[in-house]
């Protein structure tokens, strides 16, 4: 768990806990393309689609990202369907 634990959280998946950021002002939920593609071949259900986004990255650049992911989690006792955009 990284040091400043208050701002994490541990997503229950299938193969289980990942930890996660937390940031309740973001506009949409983000994870790495390589964060995706470990759930998946371990056996996670995972629907991926396609979206087109330009987004402002906290350096004032422009990101694009084409692609979604829905995942199953679980915090606490609480489980559901969420998006998330894919980073590359």
């Amino acid at each position: 768990m990284p040091p400043d634990a208050l701002l994490w959280v541990l997503l229950n998946f299938k193969l289980g806990k990942v930890p996660a950021l937390v940031d309740m002002g973001a506009q949409f939920s983000c994870i790495r393309a390589d964060v995706i593609e470990y759930l998946y071949l371990r056996g996670e259900r995972c629907v991926l689609s396609t979206c087109a986004l330009t987004c402002l990255l906290a350096d004032g650049s422009k990101g694009q990202v084409s692609n979604v992911a829905t995942l199953h989690v679980g915090l606490l006792d609480y489980s559901w369907n969420h998006e998330f955009k894919v980073l590359n």
